[in-house]
């Protein structure tokens, strides 16, 4: 018969053993790369990228976090990435997001949106605030679907504002300023050489090679020029003021599609709802992350678009903006 003292080490003795064998156990299947309690709670993981970290992304990013609490609570992580806008950085951060083993890559305009097509990772990409991926060929127009990627676009038709514009100046000539390097603004410099033809007014191209640029380039505008119309860019926000200011000087009306620019002291803007990427991009990755494939998840469209009129603007240059275009105006800044 055992004596209580041996019968007692005995116990303890057998439950360090147990311990050390579930610890062991517990290290190697780790080591092993064996999937655990542990493992199979962990979090997703959202790889965003967006190049050079620009306020609007950054105004919709935040939406997007706010809205993926509803279908994420504490199981998410979202990883954000602000590389330059160049090709390979954001190339290199489409493979950083591959090799840290996202579930979902979202990315934020053209150029990152770009760089993950080119990269084609087999991991569902979700893409926003992007001018027209048809024409970009990031989706399909048959299907409005890309190769595992779709998203919502995040342009207004540009040809409306510069209807608007025609009906308020009357103009001869509209300066385009576009970054030659842009996606979006070689689009919409297109789209306004032909809009131009068609209603008879001289558009004239000025391409932006580097951002400092833009100023040189402002200063070889002919003084008889009605307007200037600034293009979408990676680079635009950060050259937006200094822009502004010059045309101020030579009381020259800008109109373009950078959210914002009016209440900036822009003549005219047509501009889509960081709200609305943001919400519907949640509910997209909500749908992704639950298991519904790219295929089965068109393209959205912008609903909210704003015609915003600085009236300000318009009376310091003596423009009189004809009552049916204030009539359909979203938003006046006086």
């Amino acid at each position: 018969m055992r004596s209580p003292l041996l019968a007692s080490l005995l116990w303890v003795w057998g439950d360090f053993v147990k311990r050390f064998c579930i610890l062991s156990i517990f290290l190697l299947s780790g080591w092993l790369g064996i999937p655990s309690a542990v493992d199979a709670a962990e979090e997703r993981l959202i790889a965003v990228i967006m190049a050079n970290s620009q306020q609007r992304y950054k105004d919709i990013h935040a939406v997007f976090v706010e809205n993926s609490k509803a279908f994420c609570g504490d199981s998410c992580k979202i990883y954000v990435q602000t590389p330059n806008a160049d090709i390979m950085s954001l190339r290199n951060s489409v493979r950083k997001a591959v090799a840290l083993g996202a579930d979902l890559i979202v990315t934020y305009g053209p150029s990152a949106t770009l760089a993950a097509k080119t990269e084609n990772p087999s991991i569902p990409t979700l893409f926003a605030d992007v001018y027209d991926p048809v024409k970009l060929k990031l989706v399909s127009a048959k299907s409005n679907t890309g190769r595992n990627m779709t998203g919502i676009r995040g342009d207004a038709p540009v040809q409306a504002l510069f209807k608007f514009f025609v009906e308020a100046t009357k103009p001869d000539e509209l300066i385009v300023l576009y970054d030659k390097k842009s996606p979006e603004g070689n689009l919409q410099k297109t789209v306004l050489l032909k809009a131009g033809k068609k209603r008879g007014v001289a558009v004239t191209p000025l391409a932006v090679v580097k951002p400092e640029d833009h100023i040189a380039l402002l200063e070889s505008i002919p003084a008889n020029a009605d307007g200037l119309f600034l293009a979408c860019s990676e680079h635009a926000d950060s050259q937006l003021s200094q822009v502004l200011a010059f045309a101020a000087n030579r009381r020259l009306p800008v109109i373009t599609m950078r959210a914002g620019a009016a209440e900036a002291g822009a003549f005219m803007v047509l501009e889509s709802s960081d709200v609305e990427q943001g919400e519907k991009l949640a509910e997209m990755a909500g749908q992704v992350l639950s298991g519904k494939k790219i295929a089965d998840i068109p393209m959205k469209k912008p609903h909210n678009v704003a015609f915003v009129v600085n009236l300000k603007v318009a009376k310091e240059y003596g423009i009189n903006v004809p009552f049916q275009t204030l009539s359909v105006a979203s938003r006046i800044v006086r």
